[in-house]
């Protein structure tokens, strides 16, 4: 990452922190700055104002160096306190769900990749957010089923799986437009029986497939720490 340049948006809102740590509303920082509060509106949404604007604004919010927002030290030293906090409210997180580990999650944005999905796990689980609306659910439940249903498929022509893929394909388009989207993660486990003796261990690779309202953006997932198979 370039020290040199804080996305405007993490900009605006370190704006918007300086200010209300100053208890200073936006019309104050527009009247010390000489603009108009539209700019201030602007600046902290992550908007472009002009150069002068942003001088000025730099100033009204008490920094002696108006050029300070294009200095490499103060981004570095943005950047690090919003990786800070990042990691006080991973750790919150964390913290709030002891039995269960983060792992990277995808969206999963054609039928192809849910059929490489579907053909890479030894065992999957779904969740389906509670509060999609009854129609995405019913598409949803349907697509994971679907998901589902391929672990179980011996290998099969091409013909089959350019349908297959043509068929999730629609699903997932059906999905985006009742407002719910697909994301999914895996986690490599080794098991072992009680009286398994030398036996090398079960090497397993588990699925996780969630559906959730398109206007959430998954990162991580949170799943069991421990997983059972009957």
């Amino acid at each position: 990452m370039n020290p040199t340049l804080i996305e405007p948006k993490m900009l605006g809102f370190w704006a918007r922190c300086i200010r209300d740590a100053q208890h200073l509303s936006q019309e104050a920082v527009a009247a010390n700055a000489s603009v108009d509060i539209r700019t201030v509106q602007r600046f902290e949404a992550g908007k472009t104002v002009n150069l002068t604007s942003r001088r000025a604004l730099a100033k009204a919010l008490g920094y002696d160096n108006p050029d300070v927002f294009d200095e490499p030290k103060f981004a570095e030293e943005v950047l690090k306190f919003f990786d800070g906090l990042q990691a006080i409210q991973q750790k919150s997180l964390d913290d709030q769900h002891p039995d269960r580990v983060r792992v990277k999650a995808q969206a999963l944005d054609s039928g192809a990749e849910a059929m490489r999905f579907a053909g890479a796990v030894s065992a999957m689980s779904f969740d389906i957010y509670d509060g999609l609306p009854e129609a995405a659910k019913e598409v949803a439940a349907g697509f994971c089923d679907y998901v589902q249903e391929l672990m179980d498929l011996d290998d099969f022509p091409l013909s089959g799986r350019l349908g297959i893929a043509k068929e999730l394909d629609d699903l997932l388009r059906d999905l985006r437009e009742k407002g719910a989207h697909a994301y999914f993660a895996t986690r490599d486990r080794k098991f072992r029986g009680p009286d398994w003796g030398d036996k090398p261990s079960w090497d397993v690779t588990i699925g996780f497939l969630v559906i959730v309202p398109t206007d959430r953006q998954l990162n991580e997932l949170y799943i069991p720490r421990k997983s059972r198979f009957a």
